[in-house]
């Protein structure tokens, strides 16, 4: 399922590129800072540290008025976790689990943009995401999420750079539910990115 829906999304964007003649296409680099805390107070439950989360990625977008413009693309992550089990108190007693410390995910970002003045915006849409890593000892991150944020940009003839401070939440709605709890993924973040205008 999680593989049809990547290979739909891929084909829409490659379609909706194609068929729009004026078009920028940027690429960019991020960093956040993360958490994933539970969706309810949970006490003596496990956690996880989400340590130097790196973001690279491609967006193509298309202006469908001065002020608003259209964004799609994809969007690779990955980050180093440290899992803190929850094992009760036990002087003599051997442990063993399995965990994954390298986390990736591949998202498809498709958001709206609202010029606010000739440098600064505001960008808001749904995010898709697949987790590619497995083991790494907490809630499956695929599914539907969001990005809101306020960035600036600045425009040449040909060229534009752009800063671009964000909040992402992934997980909203899971592609496939896991029970009552799970832990939600939430970036605070910053991407530079240079595009080219078409």
């Amino acid at each position: 399922m999680k593989n049809a829906l990547l290979l739909f999304f891929i084909l829409l964007i490659s379609i909706s590129v194609t068929a729009q003649s004026r078009l920028e296409v940027k690429g960019y680099f991020g960093a956040s800072g993360a958490m994933a805390n539970w969706n309810a107070n949970l006490d003596g439950a496990s956690s996880v540290d989400i340590e130097n989360l790196v973001e690279v990625g491609v967006l193509f977008s298309k202006s469908i008025s001065d002020r608003f413009s259209l964004s799609g693309g994809l969007n690779y992550s990955f980050a180093q976790i440290k899992y803190s089990p929850n094992f009760p108190p036990c002087i003599n007693c051997l442990y063993g689990y399995s965990h994954n410390p390298d986390f990736r995910i591949l998202s498809i970002p498709v958001y709206a943009e609202y010029a606010l003045g000739k440098i600064f915006y505001a960008a808001a849409g749904p995010v898709v995401d697949f987790q590619l890593s497995e083991g790494n000892n907490f809630s499956d991150q695929s599914g539907v999420g969001y990005l809101a944020g306020i960035g600036a940009k600045l425009d040449t003839e040909k060229f534009s750079f752009s800063i671009f401070p964000n909040y992402k939440r992934h997980n909203v709605i899971p592609f496939e539910k896991e029970g009552n709890y799970k832990q939600i993924l939430q970036e605070f973040g910053v991407q530079l990115g240079v595009g080219y205008q078409f």
